[in-house]
């Protein structure tokens, strides 16, 4: 996304154009620079733009299946109705930094461009930590930078719960967190089977492919075994001349920005088919970074400030599941 500038006339100050063309450069460079933050919030979400103070994603139930009718006979008539709902807000963010009149002066221009590309970065990076926070934590909302945010699903549990309601009547409860330790190839495909196995709102069973695994980025152990047991030909820990039926379907993604607590490995599993068919997590641009400038009369310091709103949220919670949580079923 394009870095949007909105300049103020305090830059008719004659003793800033230079300087204020060049660093406008740089952040335009800076912004179309691809890098690791961008990548993981597209690797964990369905990324759009919005026009909207919010998106509010609807759904419907299920048809059931077609049955035999005699001869003659009408149709069967389904109850289909709305499902789960769900409204996602967005959310403004600022943040501003000086180029001193002193500095200009002194023509120290390779510091105040390096000033303004870590800007820039530092909206990149602030970005893909709020995806990340809002995608890892346990409960029904997630902080970032000291505030509370919302990260219930449809159904009003959190995106990780025990108990996630079916809309239709008959429609068990489900789960999509659990305690179980990633230690070896087992907890990857009885969890991949349990996601397989997730039924829809109206009871009928998904049968989505979990293919992605989500690990914080300071857990070496745990990324040294799932590349092991992704990657190898036979069973890993093995001596059985047996294959190992985990290689080449599973897709590892380390967030640098997911710290695990000491002593703790968590990781997530995705279903990409279940992510976009469901629409399941959606981050929002609504606002790109904008950028405007002015020369402060007081100080003669021109003033950088950056504007932007995103958003990040979850319509549907049956494209990931949860292992190595400190609260959930213990699988069997």
């Amino acid at each position: 996304m394009a870095v949007i500038f909105s300049k103020h006339g305090g830059l008719n100050d004659e003793a800033w154009k230079v300087i204020d063309t060049e660093l406008s450069m740089v952040i335009q460079d800076t912004d179309t620079e691809k890098n690791k933050d961008d990548e993981l919030v597209k690797a964990l979400y369905n990324v759009k733009t919005s026009k909207k103070f919010g998106e509010k994603q609807g759904s419907m139930t299920e048809f059931g299946n077609f049955e035999e009718v005699t001869e003659g006979d009408n149709g069967i008539a389904d109850d289909y109705q709305m499902g789960f709902s769900k409204l996602i807000e967005h959310h403004q963010f600022i943040k501003t930094f000086m180029c001193t009149r002193e500095a200009k002066d002194d023509g120290d221009i390779d510091m105040m461009k390096q000033t303004a590309a870590n800007f820039v970065r530092a909206y990149k990076r602030s970005r893909a930590q709020f995806a990340s926070d809002a995608l890892v934590a346990e409960g029904t909302t997630f902080l970032y930078g000291g505030k509370s945010y919302d990260k219930t699903t449809g159904d009003g549990k959190g995106l990780f719960a025990t108990d996630h309601l079916g809309k239709k009547t008959g429609v068990p409860t489900q789960c999509n967190v659990f305690t179980t330790a990633l230690t070896d190839s087992t907890a990857l495909y009885k969890l991949a089977n349990v996601g397989r196995n997730f039924k829809n709102q109206s009871g009928n069973v998904m049968g989505y492919t979990f293919d992605t695994i989500i690990i914080p980025g300071n857990t070496p152990a745990l990324e040294d075994l799932i590349k092991r047991i992704i990657h190898s030909d036979q069973i890993v820990g093995s001596a059985n001349n047996d294959i190992n039926t985990q290689k080449g379907i599973w897709k590892l993604v380390v967030n640098h920005r997911w710290e695990a607590a000491s002593g703790t490995a968590p990781y997530i599993l995705m279903s990409s088919e279940a992510q976009r068919e469901l629409n399941a997590g959606v981050f929002y641009d609504r606002v790109a970074l904008d950028v405007s400038n002015e020369v402060l009369n007081k100080s003669r310091n021109l003033e950088w400030s950056g504007y932007a709103r995103w958003s990040a949220g979850f319509n549907n919670w049956a494209a990931y599941i949860m292992g190595g949580a400190q609260n959930g079923q213990s699988l069997s």
